[in-house]
């Protein structure tokens, strides 16, 4: 009883502690940066933006090219037959600020290949470090409205810190660690306020909606977790939902939309306008290795759940979004009942977006890198399956399942990068061809 009561009484404080503990792999880890397409892909246009003042890529045959365009195959055309990058541009546009920001106060400058590092080092500490903190925080504090037992609240939480591939890419340049700590927050605030457990305020609606939009920005697959979200809060508050949420979410969608427009002359994605990848020399038109694989539908959904980049294979523990999501339905009493429901439905629906819209995993990465957003929302829709893990055979299995994970993710921070590299490709299924 005393130990009960001491975790009791100090929850607060050793949840915090938690937090530490959690941060440590993307304070202290990491094997270096490494810089593939996603990172010179988005270089390219920081360098074109700092340097040439314009979106284009490519210059002219008689100056000195972009040191980056030609380091990418993240690359397309606009109507004017100019190359620009294909990733999204508020990843990009943050880089820029930081870089003329550091160009003016150090000198550095993407020119001189010594600086590389540093630059890249303190885009990664500001744009994708602390943000993964931030992240970490939030979701503590998203436990500990649902969750009594500090006990169970730390498991989760060092699941994610230890367990996911989120440490891995958080020690890199990439845009899904930043989107999956915005979509932490925009979670926390709209699971609060749908809940009960925060009060309806004003602010916390435009939080959500801007947390939502930087998600809409980073990574557009995965907004379908705050969308869903916010047709639940929608039913429950519409007004608030339709002026504050969209107060909060529209500098972002105005500035990415508009941006879009005045790059490519369409607001759509990229990806959405197939005549952009396919000019003379693009990598897109026959594409190698993973990048070039044409497998059926059954496969690749096999695949990228538990086979060679499964990521509940790589990551079992994350299985237990399944129980838990069925049980918190289940549970009339359950007062995130239908926020349970949505999650599990966004899930399905983001799923089935990627079984039948690519075919290369997220390309040259550990495990299935387009399920990274997800990973939070599975371990919070765990929540109502780890209190029944009383008897000690579930502990034991909940043990394994978390140490297969946590051995994936040290690999994952080892070289998030790479093809063919998961220990699932080494040992069971072979490497893609």
């Amino acid at each position: 009883m005393l130990k009960k009561d001491f975790f009791t009484r100090n929850s607060g404080k050793l949840l915090w502690t938690t937090v530490l503990l959690a941060a440590i792999p993307v304070l202290v880890c990491g094997k270096g940066i490494v810089v593939g397409d996603t990172v010179t892909s988005r270089l390219a246009t920081v360098y074109a933006l700092a340097h040439d003042h314009t979106w284009r890529i490519d210059r002219p045959v008689d100056s000195p090219p972009n040191p980056f365009e030609n380091r990418t195959v993240d690359k397309v055309t606009t109507r004017d037959g100019r190359l620009i990058s294909s990733k999204p541009p508020i990843l990009p546009l943050f880089m820029t600020i930081e870089y003329v920001a550091m160009r003016r106060i150090f000198g550095w400058n993407l020119e001189n290949e010594a600086h590389l590092r540093p630059i890249l080092n303190a885009m990664i500490i500001t744009l994708i470090r602390a943000p993964h903190i931030i992240g970490l925080i939030f979701f503590a504090l998203t436990l500990r409205m649902f969750m009594s037992n500090f006990r169970d609240a730390a498991l989760l939480l060092l699941a994610l810190a230890y367990a996911t591939p989120l440490p891995g890419y958080a020690c890199q340049l990439n845009n899904h660690t930043p989107a999956a700590a915005a979509l932490i927050v925009a979670l926390y605030f709209g699971l609060g306020v749908f809940t009960g457990n925060l009060p309806p305020a004003w602010w916390r609606f435009m939080a959500f909606g801007l947390c939502s939009s930087l998600v809409f920005v980073l990574d557009i697959p995965v907004t379908i977790f705050p969308a869903f979200m916010g047709v639940l809060l929608l039913s429950r508050f519409p007004r608030q939902s339709i002026l504050w949420a969209g107060l909060g979410a529209l500098p972002l969608l105005a500035l990415h939309f508009g941006l879009m427009t005045a790059i490519t002359g369409n607001p759509l994605p990229v990806q959405t306008q197939d005549d952009m990848y396919n000019f003379r020399n693009s990598y897109w038109r026959n594409p190698i290795g993973v990048d070039g694989m044409n497998e059926k539908r059954l496969v690749y959904f096999f695949h990228m759940h538990f086979g060679r980049f499964g990521t509940f294979l790589l990551f079992p523990v994350l299985l237990l979004g399944l129980p838990g999501c069925l049980k918190g339905i289940a549970d009339r009493a359950c007062p995130a009942r239908l926020a349970v429901a949505a999650g599990g439905a966004a899930f399905v629906v983001m799923t089935a977006y990627y079984v039948m819209k690519t075919n290369n995993y997220g390309g040259a990465a550990y495990g299935f890198r387009w399920h990274i957003g997800a990973v939070p929302v599975l371990l919070l829709l765990s929540i109502p399956a780890i209190p029944t893990m009383t008897r000690s055979w579930r502990w034991a299995l909940l043990m394994l399942l978390l140490a297969v994970s946590v051995f994936s993710a040290w690999e994952c921070l080892q070289a998030p990068w790479g093809a063919s590299h998961e220990w699932t490709c080494r040992w069971i299924f072979g490497a893609v061809n």
